[in-house]
C-alpha cells in the first residue's frame, strides 16, 4: 500500500484538492457548451445546466462523506465503495469497468485533443508552413507522458495540477471574454437549426452527452481525497469538502459564461469548438491553444493514476510481482503507448467515446453515488434524503433482493447447524440461542419446516403457471422448430447485403464460422440444463447466476437477454407492418389505392398478438411456431431460387461487380463492421434455447438433453439451408449492388415479391410470441414472486396486454429501430451467442489448462469479444450516415 500510487503519500492539504478536482473536471469539453447550448435552447440549455452542476456538487458531497463512513477504514478508490455496498464481486463489476471506459477513454481523447491543439498553434503560428499530419502532434504530447507517468502517486503530480486548473481558467476566461469582445453577431438566431423534428430531438439527446460529459470528475473523487490526511478528530472529509467547494465556484466561473455567453453572441451559428468560431486575433487563439495543451497534459496525469494503481494492484497482489521501479516503467510506458496508438488509429475518438461514455459518465457522475448512498445508509422512506436520492433512479428491484441473514452469525447452536430452515431469525431467538431450553428450539425448528414445505407447495404451484415451467410434455420436433423460428429471422433477407460489404473471402469465412461457433456454443448450453443432478436451469439467467453468484449472474445475463428479446419483439413487430405494408403497395400498385402510414400497418399486426399472447406457455403456440418455421424456409428458398432464375434469364446480370463498394477505405472498413452485426443478428437464437429445453420432459434415465440436441442438429441444417443460399446465391447475383433486402434487388414478379412478404409476416408472427414468452416469464415471476401479486387470468391479462403496447408504441415512434438494434444489439446478441455460455462453461467445468476444450472456448470467447466491440462501431456509423432520415411516427 506503502508503494502504490493512491495510498503511498497521504500528506496533501485541502488546495491540493481544490485544483486536482478543477483539473479533472474542467476539460477541454468546455469549450463545446455554447454548441450545446444551441442545440438545447435557451430554457432547457440552462435548466440542464445548472441542474447537471447541483446534481453532480450533491453526489460528490455523498462521495466525500461516504469515504470514511466505516470507523478506522477508508474507502480510497472507487470501487472499494462499490464492494461495500454491492458485495465484493458485484460491486467490482458495476464499478470497473464504467470507471476504466471513462479515465481510459478521457485519456485517449485528451491524447487527440492534445494533438490537435498543437496543430492548431502552429497552423496559427505559421500559417504559410509545411502540414505537418495530426500524428506527429499526437506523437509529440504523447511523449511528455512518457517521462511525466513516472511520476509516483498524486501528490507528486501536484504542480502539473495547479498548473493545468490555471490553464483551464485561463482559457475559459479567453473563450468568453473574447467572445463578449467580438460582440453579439449579425443576424444571430437562437432557434433550433435542425430541418426536421427528428433531428432536433437527436440534437438534443447530444448535447446532454456534451453536458454530461463536461462532469466526468467523480471518478477520480475518492483517490483524491486519498491523498489527504485523516485522524479520528480531524476526518478528511473536512479539507476534501472545501476543496470541493472551491473547484466548484471555479466551475461554475469556467462553464457557465461560457456556455451563455458563447451563445449569446453567436446563437445557432456557433462551432462545436468555441475558438473556431472566434477565428481573431491570432494570438489570442494560438495562446488559448497552448492554454489548452498544457491543461490536458495535467488531466492526462489525473485520469491516468487511477488506471495506473489498478494495473500495479493487480500486478503486485494478484500476480505477484515485487513492486519495483523497472515493473512501473514498463507498465506506465506501455499504458501511454496504448493510448498512443489508439489516438493515432482512431483521430475521430472523441465522437466515439461521446456516445460509449454515455453508459458510463452518467452513471458514475449522476446516480451510482445515490444508489450506494440508498444501500449503505438506508434513509427514512420518503424523507428529504430518499427522495433527493430516487428521483431519476430506476433500481427498485435490486435494493429489494437484499436482505440480512444472521443465522450466518451464530456459530454452534442448533440454529446454525439448519440455516435454511432460517431466512430470518428473530432478534430474541438470536440473543438467548444458547440459554433457550431445547424443546423451545425444536418447537421453532419443527414450526419452521413446516412454514418451509408449505413455501415449497407454494412454489411447485407458482412453478406449474408460469410460462417456462408450467408444461414440460414437448417432443424433440418441437424444439426443432421452435430454434428455426428463433434463429430465422427476416435478417436473412438482408445477408447478401453483408456479403457485398465482407467480399468473397472474408465473407465465406465468416458465415461458416459463425455457424459452427453458435452450434457448439448451443450444444453447451444443452449439456448444461441437467449439469447439477436433480435440477434444470430453465431459463438462462438461473444457469448464468449458477456460475457467477445469485446477484453477480442476474445483472450479468438478464440486461443482455432483455435487450435482444424486447429489441427483436420491436424490430419484428415494424417489419410485420413494413412487410404488410409491402404488400398493400403492390397489390394495389396498377389501383391507385390512397398511400397509408406505416403506423396503422404496425397497429393491424399488433393486433394478432393482442389475441395470440394470452396463450399460456412455449407448447401452446407450437402450431404458430411451427407455421413461422415453415414460413422462414420458404420465403429464404424464393429468394434464392428466385436470384438464380433473374441470373439465368437476365444477360446484363453477367457484368457483376463483386468488389467492395465503398470508394473510401474508412468507408470499406465502416461497411466490413457493420456486416459483422448483420451476421450476429443473424444467430440470436441462443436466448431462448434454454427456456425451450425446459419444455422437454427429463428422467435420470432419458435427460431432456437426447431429444433437443436431436431437434438442434434439425434446426442447424434448416438454418444453413437458409442463411448459405440466400447470402453466397444473393451476392453471386447481384454483387455489391445488391439491396439490403434481397426481395428489393429481385422487383419481379410481383406476385412472388407479395407471397414472400406474406411468409415474412407470418414468421414474424411467430418469432414475436416465441422471443415474447421469456419476457412474459421474467415479468410474471416478479410480479407473483416479489411483489406477491396472486396467480390469474386477470394478472396475466394485464401484464402481457401492456408488453404488446408497449413493444408496438416504440414500433410505431421509431420505425427506424431495427438501425439503432443494429448498434446495441452487438452488445447483447455477440455475448448471449458467441462466447457468454463459453465464459460459463469455463467456470463450471473448468477444464485443463492448454486443453483442447480450453483452447476452443477461449478461441470462441475472443472472437466474440472483438465482434462486440468491432460491430458496433459499423452500426454507429451507419445511424450517423442514415439519420437525416430517420423520422418518427412517419
Amino acid at each position: 500500500d506503502d508503494w502504490l500510487p493512491i495510498t503511498s503519500s497521504r500528506n496533501a492539504k485541502w488546495w491540493y484538492s481544490a485544483f486536482h478536482n478543477v483539473t479533472a473536471m474542467v476539460g477541454a469539453g468546455v469549450l463545446s457548451l455554447p454548441y450545446a447550448m444551441s442545440e438545447l435552447g435557451w430554457g432547457p440549455g440552462v435548466t440542464v445546466l445548472v441542474l447537471s452542476w447541483i446534481i453532480t456538487l450533491y453526489t460528490l458531497w455523498q462521495m466525500v462523506e461516504m469515504h470514511e463512513m466505516v470507523p478506522g477504514k477508508r474507502f480510497d478508490r472507487y470501487h472499494e465503495l462499490g464492494q461495500y455496498a454491492f458485495g465484493e464481486k458485484l460491486g467490482l463489476y458495476i464499478v470497473v469497468p464504467q470507471q476504466l471506459i471513462v479515465e481510459v477513454g478521457v485519456n485517449i481523447v485528451y491524447m487527440v485533443t492534445g494533438g490537435k491543439s498543437l496543430q492548431k498553434f502552429h497552423n496559427t503560428v505559421c500559417s504559410n508552413c509545411k502540414s505537418i499530419k495530426l500524428t506527429y502532434f499526437i506523437m509529440i504530447f504523447a511523449s511528455v507522458h512518457f517521462v511525466l507517468s513516472h511520476l509516483p502517486n498524486f501528490n507528486s503530480i501536484s504542480g502539473v495540477s495547479l498548473a493545468a486548473a490555471v490553464m483551464s481558467l485561463s482559457y475559459s476566461t479567453i473563450a468568453w471574454a473574447a467572445s463578449a469582445h467580438k460582440g453579439v453577431q449579425d443576424n444571430v438566431e437562437y432557434g433550433y437549426k435542425a430541418k426536421s423534428t427528428s433531428g432536433t430531438v437527436f440534437n438534443f439527446f447530444s448535447a446532454l452527452g456534451d453536458v454530461a460529459f463536461a462532469y466526468a470528475g467523480h471518478n477520480v473523487v475518492l483517490e483524491i481525497q486519498a491523498t489527504i490526511p485523516s485522524t479520528p478528530e480531524k476526518p478528511s472529509k473536512g479539507p476534501m469538502w472545501r476543496g470541493v467547494v472551491v473547484a466548484y465556484i471555479v466551475v461554475a466561473l469556467c462553464y457557465f459564461p461560457v456556455a451563455l455567453v458563447g451563445y449569446w453572441m453567436f446563437g445557432n451559428g456557433v462551432k462545436d469548438n468555441i475558438l473556431i468560431s472566434l477565428e481573431k486575433p491570432k494570438w489570442l487563439i494560438a495562446m488559448a491553444n497552448m492554454f489548452v495543451v498544457i491543461h490536458v497534459i495535467g488531466s492526462y496525469q489525473i485520469y491516468a493514476m487511477p488506471v495506473f494503481d489498478m494495473i500495479e494492484t493487480v500486478l503486485v497482489k494478484k500476480l505477484n510481482f515485487t513492486p519495483s521501479r523497472i515493473l512501473r516503467f514498463i507498465v506506465r510506458n506501455l499504458y501511454v503507448a496504448f493510448t498512443m496508438f489508439v489516438a493515432i488509429t482512431f483521430p475521430f475518438f472523441g465522437g466515439l467515446l461521446g456516445f460509449f461514455g454515455g453508459f458510463a459518465f452518467a452513471p458514475t457522475t449522476y446516480f451510482l453515488p445515490c444508489v450506494m448512498w440508498l444501500a449503505i445508509y438506508k434513509p427514512k422512506r420518503f424523507s428529504l434524503s430518499w427522495w433527493s436520492n430516487w428521483d431519476g433512479l430506476l433500481l427498485r428491484v435490486f435494493f429489494s433482493s437484499s436482505s440480512y441473514d444472521f443465522s450466518s452469525f451464530i456459530e454452534g447452536s442448533f440454529i446454525f447447524q439448519v440455516p435454511n430452515l432460517f431466512p430470518s431469525i428473530p432478534k430474541d431467538c438470536i440473543l438467548h440461542s444458547h440459554t433457550q431450553p431445547w424443546e423451545r428450539v425444536k418447537s421453532l425448528a419443527t414450526k419452521r419446516l413446516l412454514s418451509h414445505q408449505q413455501r415449497t407447495a407454494e412454489q411447485k404451484a407458482i412453478d406449474d403457471w408460469l410460462p417456462i415451467t408450467s408444461s414440460r410434455n414437448a417432443k424433440w420436433w418441437y424444439a426443432a422448430f421452435h430454434n428455426v423460428t428463433a434463429m430465422v429471422g427476416a435478417g436473412v433477407l438482408s445477408l447478401p447485403s453483408a456479403m457485398a460489404s465482407l467480399g468473397w473471402g472474408p465473407g465465406v469465412v465468416i458465415l461458416v464460422l459463425s455457424w459452427v461457433i453458435t452450434l457448439y456454443t448451443l450444444w453447451q448450453m444443452v449439456e448444461m440444463h441437467e449439469m447439477v443432478p436433480g435440477k434444470r436451469f430453465d431459463r438462462y439467467h438461473e444457469l448464468g447466476q449458477h456460475a457467477f453468484g445469485e446477484k453477480l449472474g442476474l445483472w450479468i445475463v438478464v440486461p443482455q437477454q432483455l435487450i435482444c428479446e424486447v429489441g427483436v419483439d420491436i424490430v419484428y413487430m415494424v417489419t410485420g407492418g413494413k412487410s404488410l405494408q409491402k404488400i398493400h403497395d403492390l397489390v394495389c400498385h396498377k389501383k391507385n389505392c390512397k398511400s397509408i402510414k406505416t403506423t396503422y400497418f404496425i397497429m393491424i399486426f399488433g393486433s394478432v398478438h393482442f389475441v395470440l399472447s394470452h396463450l399460456p406457455n412455449f407448447n401452446s403456440i407450437s402450431g404458430i411456431s411451427l407455421a413461422a418455421a415453415i414460413m422462414s424456409l420458404s420465403y429464404s428458398t424464393i429468394a434464392w431460387v428466385a436470384s438464380v432464375d433473374k441470373r439465368v434469364h437476365e444477360q446484363n446480370q453477367k457484368d457483376v461487380d463483386y468488389g467492395y463498394a465503398a470508394s473510401t477505405t474508412a468507408g470499406t472498413v465502416f461497411n466490413f463492421l457493420n456486416a459483422l452485426g448483420d451476421v450476429a443478428f443473424a444467430y440470436a437464437g441462443h436466448n431462448v434455447v434454454l427456456e425451450i429445453q425446459a419444455t422437454i420432459p427429463s428422467t435420470p434415465e432419458k435427460p431432456s438433453k437426447g431429444p433437443m440436441w436431436r431437434g438442434v442438429l434439425v434446426a442447424y441444417l434448416v438454418v444453413a439451408l437458409c442463411y448459405f443460399p440466400v447470402a453466397l446465391v444473393g451476392y453471386w447475383v447481384f454483387g455489391n449492388t445488391v439491396d439490403d433486402n434481397i426481395l428489393i434487388s429481385l422487383n419481379k414478379p410481383t406476385w412472388l415479391i407479395i407471397t414472400a412478404n406474406m411468409f415474412v409476416v407470418i414468421h414474424v408472427i411467430g418469432s414475436y410470441q416465441l422471443y415474447a414468452m421469456p419476457v412474459f416469464d421474467m415479468i410474471e415471476t416478479v410480479m407473483v414472486k416479489k411483489l406477491r401479486f396472486k396467480p390469474s387470468w386477470v394478472l396475466r391479462f394485464v401484464v402481457r396486454n401492456i408488453y404488446v403496447a408497449f413493444t408496438m408504441f416504440v414500433g410505431i415512434t421509431f420505425p427506424f429501430f431495427g438501425s439503432l438494434l443494429g448498434f446495441f444489439g452487438g452488445f447483447a446478441f455477440a455475448p448471449t451467442t458467441y462466447f457468454l455460455p463459453c465464459i460459463i462453461w469455463l467456470a463450471l467445468y473448468k477444464p485443463r489448462k492448454f486443453s483442447l476444450s480450453w483452447i476452443t472456448n477461449w478461441i470462441c470467447i475472443i472472437l466474440g469479444f472483438l465482434l462486440m466491440i468491432l460491430s458496433p462501431i459499423g452500426g454507429l456509423r451507419s445511424i450517423i450516415l442514415n439519420a437525416k432520415t430517420y423520422g418518427f411516427y412517419s
